[in-house]
This record gives C-alpha cells, structure tokens and sequence, in this order.
C-alpha cells in the first residue's frame, strides 16, 4: 500500500503544487489521479519515487516512509512508465527492458531471458527486442515502457500518463494490454491522466483533484459517474457522463431476438461458409453488421452498435463470432435496470472495463475522502 500522509509540496518561489494530501492506494488494485492541467497529479506520483521531495507530510510504502531510503534503491523497486517510453535510444530494445535487473546485479543472460520474457508477456514479438527504440512505432515503445517497469516484478507500478501520445486505436490496445496484465500480476498501480474516460475504463478507485492536489471526489467509477460529489466534479466529468456509465455495465442481460425475426424488415444477415457473418444484405446491397459479444462487451458497445446499425439492431456474436441473437436500442436501455454495475468483480481484459472494483478507503457517498 502506498499511503500520503499530509504530503505537500510547496516550490522555492512560494507555489504550492499540492497541499496536504491524505491518501491511501490500496494494494493490488489501480488507483487513478485525473483532474485538469496543473492540479499536481504528476508531482503527487512523484513523490512516490522521490523524484519529488514532498517540504511537508510524509509518503509511505508499505508502512516505511520513502525518504528513509536511497533515492536509486528506492526506484529500483518501483516499475516507472511515463508518456513516450523514455527509452535509452541508442539501447536496443531487449537491453532497455533489462535496465533493471542489471542494475540489480543480474547477469546479463539472465537479464536478457528476463527481458525476453516480459517482450512477449506485453504482446510484442521476440525479434524486435534486437531493433533499437526508433525502429519501433508509438504503440510499441510504450509496450516496451511497460516490460522494462516491470522487469524486476516490482510491487509497485507508477504511470504518468504512459498512453497519451499514441493515437486513440493503439491507446485502447494499451489499456486493454494493461486490464490483462493487471488481472495476471496484481500490482499496485498509480495512474495519472488528464482523460476521464481512461479514467473510469482502467481505475479500481478514481480520485478526482482540484488545485493544489486537493481531493475533490474518491470513488468507484460507477460511483463517480452516478453521483458526483458536486457541480464542479460534475462539470469536469461532462455532460455524456451517463453514457460513460454505459460502459461499465456488461451487455449479457440484453433480451435477444432471434436471427430472422421480423424485426429485420427486408435485411437479410449475410453469411460466410462458416456461418460468420459478412453483414446485412438489402436493397441497395452488402452493409456492415456492426456487432457485439455478450459476455465480454458492454451496454455501451452494444448501444453503439444498434446505432451504427442500418436496421437498428445491434449483431450479438457467440465467442467464436457466429449470431447469437439481435438486440434492439429499446432492448440495451431495458437492460440498464437488469445489469448493474458490480462492486467486486475482478478486472479483466474480457470485461472490457465492464466491472468496476471494489471501493477501498472511500467515504460511503463517494465524497472527496482519502482516508
């Protein structure tokens, strides 16, 4: 657990970044800061690793306080992933990866396996740990970001905004890549970010921070978006709000109709050889069948998919992407008082984000306490 005692930061000129922070995160879990420009969520994770001395307050890992250890000790147990990777350019990338453990003593074969390992546990293939960083793309590097924070299999996991950089297709195969690791390694995971939709799709808990590192509203994100402390976390949150909640419900409470009902006017569901759907056919020819899977999507992919639909029903696929059924949009909002949100499941890459977890060291009105 990391705990903020009363942790401030006030700069020479007199700023204060953060002011008095309380604040537990739970092991195992991810925690996420999000709030505007300037609010301090990058020099509250700072002072984690100590690349920023809090001048008040103290921060603890795991009951000791940080500021007893070396600066390098310290760091070296703590997995660090920040925007654009910070790779060593003129590295490759298998040595990037094995930073680390070298650091640590390891010999360098063994690092080297170590690196080759963490490669492939974050979905990259094992030829490019020879190229170098800039022989990579956006998406790739940051992968490569991640398996060098983890290469020691640190407790700990801070990440300063890791996937902003990258364009929004790579950033959810990140942060599907990350629900996946999380649900392997259970670690302990500060997250910063400015976005709150990545917010309320990646955090266990999410605090939302005011200036000077102040505490506006900690909370589930079910939580959060049902009931926001006040108009200002409301506003910060946005208007869609209750279509983000979409997205944390699962979509296996949808009442289905079957392939063929009436409710598909003249549409017929086109099929391959293997029963796999190639879309709706009608009058004007071959249309996509915009689909989704129930016992991994959301209520919220299933809304959009009978909105893109041109018959207005969404395709619900069986695991192996044959028809399951049909949903209409009257049928995914039915199911909004059928499929709540559950307090306690497990975070996976299958959910999709769908189940948000368990609310640690919350006040019980999701009001804006640390502790």
């Amino acid at each position: 657990m990391i705990t903020f005692d009363g942790a401030a930061k006030r700069h020479p000129d007199g700023t204060t970044a953060v002011r008095g922070l309380d604040l537990d995160v739970p092991a195992g879990q991810i925690t996420v800061l999000v709030g505007p420009s300037g609010c301090g969520k990058t020099t509250i994770l700072r002072m984690v690793n100590r690349m920023v001395e809090p001048t008040a307050g103290r921060v603890l890992l795991d009951g000791a306080d940080v500021s007893a250890l070396p600066p390098a000790q310290l760091r070296r147990g703590i997995g660090y992933v920040i925007q654009q990777a910070g790779l060593f350019p003129h590295r490759r990338v298998v040595d990037n990866v094995a930073t680390v453990p070298r650091l640590l003593g390891w010999d360098r074969r063994r690092a080297r396996a170590r690196a080759a390992e963490l490669l492939e546990l974050v979905g990259l293939e094992p030829e490019l740990g020879r190229r170098y960083p800039a022989q990579l793309s956006g998406g790739q590097q940051q992968r490569v970001g991640v398996a060098r924070a983890l290469a020691a299999d640190p407790p700990v996991l801070l990440m300063d905004e890791p996937f902003s950089a990258v364009d929004p297709l790579v950033r959810t195969g990140l942060q599907e890549e990350l629900l996946r690791l999380q649900s392997e390694l259970h670690k302990t995971v500060l997250f910063v970010t400015h976005d709150i939709e990545e917010a309320v799709r990646l955090g266990d808990r999410v605090v939302v921070l005011r200036k000077h590192g102040e505490i506006a509203q900690l909370a589930d994100p079910h939580t959060l978006l049902t009931r926001p402390a006040d108009d200002g976390v409301a506003a910060f949150l946005g208007r869609d709000r209750g279509l983000r909640g979409l997205g944390l419900r699962p979509a296996d409470h949808i009442e289905l109709l079957p392939v063929g009902h009436p409710a598909q006017h003249d549409w017929e569901l086109a099929l391959d050889p293997d029963g796999r759907p190639l879309g709706w056919r009608g009058p004007t020819g071959l249309h996509p069948a915009p689909s989704f899977h129930p016992g991994r999507d959301t209520l919220r992919t299933a809304l959009d998919a009978a909105v893109l639909s041109p018959t207005g029903l969404a395709l619900a696929l069986t695991p192996d992407h044959r028809p399951l059924g049909l949903a209409t949009r009257t049928a995914v909002v039915t199911a909004l008082d059928a499929a709540p949100p559950q307090a306690a499941a497990p975070r996976t890459v299958e959910a999709r984000a769908a189940l948000p977890g368990a609310v640690a060291h919350a006040s019980p009105d999701g009001g804006p306490h640390g502790r």
